[in-house]
């Protein structure tokens, strides 16, 4: 404020002095401008985080659970419900009964893609049947996976052989184009040799005649 105050009495009096002296008043005062007394701040963007959704196996094989107890946090279908396994509407699997938790995977040989072929489920059953249910399963699976797995060999090397077939023809037809491509300058280069022959010897012609 002091130092507005000085500076605008400097400007009086200048003008003043203008005025004893007979010279001509500005039309217009100069105008006074203030400085920012604080920095401009920043603005940020895409700043915002939610929390995790704590997604995952709740519960593993063998264990112990009752019914409503929660399995499997998801988006989305990676495990489906087995026996005695409810889904909601999140896709979260719950237990039906009381029992033990047990996984196991069924192939549907229909679908093309091989990661889709096995299906994971989730079930709950009895204490008393948890040991006997896997066997069929499981010996299914074995001999399912054995079949995949010979069938995905030979689509491998069904499409190497057709890799490589396809390679072969296309150097062959490179090297029939490089091929005709080369007569073809063998053929323009003769034709050029035959016309400037024929050229020289108009020429020698003409001059022995004359």
């Amino acid at each position: 404020a002091w130092f507005r105050f000085k500076s605008m009495q400097g400007m009086a009096s200048s003008l003043l002095h203008r005025a004893g002296r007979g010279l001509s008043m500005p039309r217009s005062p100069p105008q006074l401008r203030g400085f920012a007394s604080k920095a401009a701040g920043g603005s940020s963007s895409n700043t915002k985080d939610s929390a995790g959704r704590r997604l995952g196996v709740k519960k593993f094989g063998g264990r112990m659970v009752h019914p409503g107890v929660i399995l499997v946090r998801q988006r989305g279908t990676k495990f489906h419900p087995g026996l005695n396994v409810g889904i909601g509407k999140d896709h979260t699997l719950y237990s039906l009964i009381e029992g033990k938790v047990k996984f196991s995977r069924t192939v549907r040989p229909e679908v093309t893609n091989v990661r889709a072929r096995l299906r994971k489920f989730v079930n709950v059953l009895p204490i008393e049947d948890y040991h006997e249910f896997p066997k069929e399963i499981v010996e299914e699976m074995h001999v399912t996976r054995k079949r995949i797995k010979k069938n995905n060999l030979e689509m491998k090397a069904k499409l190497r052989q057709e890799r490589e077939q396809i390679k072969k023809e296309t150097a062959d037809r490179i090297d029939d184009e490089v091929q005709t491509k080369q007569t073809e300058r063998e053929a323009r280069v003769a034709a050029f040799k035959k016309r400037m022959e024929e050229l020289e010897a108009k020429k020698a012609a003409s001059a022995s005649t004359s």
